[in-house]
């Protein structure tokens, strides 16, 4: 009879998967230029992936199917198998290419593990700086050794916002038109270039808000997770305000930003 794998089991794996992976990254990188790295595009000219994102999803997908081989597996790269076990794994390997490339720090590995409610634990490793974000359902979150929340109390004038862009011209034409709602009306507003570590800022407290309306499953499925055991309020998939996107923040400042970005344009 297979016993059921504890939430910390299953956390620490992805613990053990991202640090691997983010050594291989790391490894990669080092003392290359960005005309040294192998580029190719995916959706747009502006959209890269590099010979490093596939490695490090081969790090992950290998440790992955020698630990639990019956589990599911969707990753950004393309790493996919239907789950025997309930679980699957949501793998992005390199959320911030963009930065990884350029040699910047906003780069990070992205792991979570999911069954029929949801995200069961979340783990997000950015290499540069060695600070590791992770949470259980029910059980907090944690930056490093440090249990995370509750996001502090903050009016919309006072807010410090997150938000990214898509590589596409005409979705990013869309959001320029929200950014000219939020910017008006909040302290500032921040691109990363990570949705994963945006919504670890929102944890943690080094951001008070983070939205974006259109995003992958993979970019967000630990991010989101550590937020709301963080006490972030999440809108995000079918029914919601964002079912293609996600808005993460303390629930009273979520609402005053989800008017913000939600009501229709007035016409002049």
């Amino acid at each position: 009879m297979l016993i059921a794998p504890s939430s910390d089991d299953l956390r620490a794996l992805a613990l053990q998967l991202a640090l691997a992976a983010g050594g291989e990254l790391l490894a990669r990188r080092h003392g290359l230029s960005i005309d040294a790295i192998g580029i190719e595009t995916k959706t747009s000219a502006s959209d890269p992936v590099s010979a490093a994102d596939r490695a490090s999803e081969k790090v992950i997908a290998d440790g992955l199917i020698a630990a639990r081989p019956g589990d599911g597996l969707l990753g950004e790269e393309g790493a996919a198998r239907p789950s025997e076990t309930g679980l699957t794994w949501v793998i992005d390997p390199l959320d911030g290419t963009v930065n990884y490339l350029y040699g910047r720090l906003d780069w990070c590995v992205s792991i979570a593990v999911q069954d029929e409610a949801g995200a069961l634990a979340g783990v997000v490793h950015q290499p540069r700086t060695g600070i590791t974000w992770s949470a259980i359902r029910a059980g907090g979150a944690r930056r490093d050794d440090v249990v995370l929340g509750p996001p502090r109390d903050v009016e919309l004038a006072g807010a410090l916002v997150s938000t990214g862009f898509s590589y596409l011209a005409d979705r990013r034409a869309e959001q320029g038109d929200h950014l000219r709602r939020v910017l008006p009306a909040v302290r500032d507003v921040r691109r990363g270039g990570s949705a994963a570590l945006d919504l670890c800022s929102v944890a943690d407290g080094t951001a008070d808000a983070y939205y974006e309306h259109v995003i992958q499953p993979w970019d967000i499925a630990a991010g989101a997770l550590i937020a709301a055991e963080a006490g972030a309020e999440i809108i995000s998939g079918p029914g919601t305000a964002f079912p293609n996107g996600v808005l993460a923040a303390a629930p009273a400042l979520a609402a005053g930003l989800l008017d913000l970005l939600t009501t229709p344009r007035r016409s002049v």
